[in-house]
């Protein structure tokens, strides 16, 4: 299902400088090289995105419950924000994300387990999904489903500068999918706000 949707639409490595054994000490005052200087400490590690939320608690095991599979889409044809994910007992198990900005589009997807995210039980009950590009929180309420996106590039999934935050929020047990988004699309970018401010009003 999260195919479908989205067909529609190093840390660097480290080197270590090996300082030259000091010449042997020379009586000499005068052979002394006329300026010295001494050997410069190895670049400090870059630490990863995600690396702070090793702290955080792992995600429990999926428990057995109803499976819920949401496709929603809040805007018109031409500028729209769209989520697909599926979840079972009240844990979302992956998710697609689909933006269109006529004629721009962003395409973002990611699953438990899999490459390129860290999924962890942050503190406050939510789910906190951690990517070099961003950060996303995933809230389970009895009557919907909260998706908040944190400082997430545009870049990677867009092309476009900028940075994707707000909430999108789908409720649950309704017969025709219902969702509303908060602020992930705004501009967030000088350049963006003055292309699309005309087409916003």
């Amino acid at each position: 299902m999260l195919t479908l949707l989205l067909a529609a639409c190093t840390a660097p490595k480290l080197f270590e400088q090996t300082a030259k054994p000091p010449p042997p000490a020379d009586p000499s005052p005068a052979a002394a090289p006329a300026s010295a200087t001494e050997a410069e400490p190895p670049a400090a590690p870059k630490i990863a995105p995600w690396a702070d939320v090793l702290r955080e608690k792992p995600l429990p095991p999926v428990q057995k419950g109803a499976i819920e599979r949401f496709d929603c889409l809040t805007g018109t044809p031409d500028w729209h924000a769209r989520i697909a994910f599926e979840a079972q007992g009240g844990q979302v198990l992956g998710f697609a994300y689909y933006s269109k900005w006529k004629p721009r589009t962003c395409s973002i997807d990611f699953m438990r387990n899999t490459a390129g995210s860290k999924w962890h039980s942050a503190p406050d009950g939510a789910v906190r999904v951690d990517t070099p590009q961003g950060r996303f929180h995933i809230r389970t309420r009895a009557d919907a489903y909260v998706f908040e996106f944190e400082h997430v590039q545009r870049r990677k999934f867009c092309g476009m500068p900028g940075e994707i935050n707000g909430t999108m929020t789908i409720k649950r047990g309704s017969g025709k999918p219902q969702c509303s988004a908060t602020g992930i699309m705004d501009t967030n970018d000088p350049y963006l706000d003055g292309l699309y401010k005309a087409k916003r009003r």
